[in-house]
């Protein structure tokens, strides 16, 4: 794997734990939890990006 595609991937993932702690931590809605992680995968690209799901499964219960 060259370089920069391990750099989008490491990014990528510290985006996305970021965005995962601020939707458990009801700093962000679920909407807004979405959004950040549709831009994170456009941002980084990451590798497996194709096999990732369109929205995410998270509940609806945090706001």
């Amino acid at each position: 794997m060259e370089q920069q595609k391990l750099l989008d991937e490491i990014n990528y993932f510290r985006a996305q734990k970021i965005t995962d702690q601020l939707y458990a931590a009801g700093l962000i809605s679920f909407d807004e939890y979405d959004k950040l992680t549709e831009l994170n995968r456009q941002t980084f690209s990451p590798l497996y990006v194709d096999l990732l799901p369109k929205t995410l499964a998270k509940s609806y219960d945090k706001s």
